[in-house]
C-alpha cells in the first residue's frame, strides 16, 4: 500500500500575484506589512481593493526601487485628514499615500488611475526623475496633493497629467521641472500649481486657490490655461512666458508671445 504524500502550501502574506504578473496590494497585504507596504523590486503593482491608512503619521506605500508602476486600479488610498473646513486641515500629520524611501532619488516611476484622499501629509510625494503621475484624484490631504522633486540634481523629465487635485492644505501640484498638462487644481490652501525650476504648463483649469494660480521660482512656459479666482492672482514669480490662449480672471493673460 502506497503512503499518501501531503504538501503544505505556504501563502506569503505580504503579496499576491495577478494572472498577468502584477503584484496585488489590498488591505490584508497592508496590514500584514505593519501598515506600510514597501516596494523593493522593480515591477508592476496593482491595488485589488481600497487601502486605509494605519494613522495620519504612517506612510501607506513606499517605493524603494527604480522601474516601478503602481496602478491604483480605480481604488482609493484613504486617511482621515479633512480639509473641507479650510486650512489648517483637521487630522493632518506626517503620513503620505505614495512616497519614495529616504535613500532616493528613484527613476522610471508611474502612478495612475485612482484616488488618494485624507493623508496626514501629501497624497503623493516622489523624489526622483523620469516620473509619470496621471488620472489621480488627490483630495483633502494635509500638505500637497501631488509633489514631485529631486534632491542633489536638476530634475528634467516629469509628466503630471489628467489629475483632479482639490482641497489640499498647501499646493495642489508641485514639481521641480517637466510638463504639467490637463489637470484641474482648485480650492487648495497654497498655489494651484507650483514650479521650482523650469516647466511647461498647458491646458490646466486652476481655480480659487488661496495662493497664486501658477507660482514659480524659475522659468515657466504656459499656454491654454484657465486661471480664475486665485487669491494671490493668476501668476506669481517667474519669469512666465505666455505662449497664448491663457485666460486670467475672464481676460486674456497679458504678454502673449507667439
Amino acid at each position: 500500500m502506497k503512503k499518501a504524500t501531503f504538501f503544505l502550501l505556504l501563502l506569503a502574506p505580504v503579496s499576491a500575484w495577478a494572472v498577468d504578473g502584477q503584484v496585488l496590494i489590498n488591505q490584508s497585504t497592508l496590514n500584514a506589512a505593519g501598515g506600510t507596504y514597501t516596494i523593493t523590486s522593480a515591477g508592476s503593482y496593482k491595488l485589488s481593493g481600497n487601502l486605509l491608512a494605519k494613522n495620519q503619521d504612517t506612510d501607506v506605500i513606499v517605493i524603494a526601487a527604480d522601474h516601478v508602476t503602481i496602478d491604483l486600479n480605480g481604488f482609493a488610498i484613504l486617511g482621515t485628514a479633512n480639509c473641507a473646513g479650510g486650512v489648517p486641515c483637521v487630522n493632518s500629520g506626517k503620513g503620505v499615500g505614495i512616497t519614495t524611501s529616504l535613500n532616493g532619488p528613484f527613476f522610471n516611476l508611474t502612478v495612475r488611475n485612482g484616488t488618494i484622499q485624507g493623508m496626514g501629509s501629501s497624497g503623493i510625494s516622489l523624489n526622483g526623475d523620469s516620473i509619470l503621475v496621471e488620472y489621480v484624484h488627490a483630495r483633502s490631504n494635509g500638505l500637497v496633493g501631488i509633489n514631485i522633486f529631486r534632491t542633489a540634481a536638476i530634475q528634467t523629465n516629469v509628466i503630471v497629467q489628467h489629475n483632479n487635485v482639490h482641497l489640499n492644505e498647501n499646493a495642489g501640484i508641485s514639481v521641480d521641472a517637466g510638463l504639467v498638462s490637463d489637470n484641474a487644481s482648485s480650492d487648495n490652501g497654497g498655489s494651484g500649481i507650483f514650479v521650482s525650476d523650469t516647466a511647461t504648463i498647458t491646458r490646466n483649469f486652476v481655480r480659487r486657490n488661496l495662493g497664486a494660480g501658477l507660482a514659480s521660482g524659475g522659468r515657466v512656459q504656459f499656454f491654454g490655461n484657465v486661471l480664475s479666482g486665485n487669491s494671490v492672482g493668476p501668476t506669481n514669480g517667474g519669469p512666465f512666458i505666455n505662449q497664448g490662449q491663457n485666460l486670467c480672471d475672464a481676460a486674456p493673460c497679458p504678454g502673449a508671445v507667439f
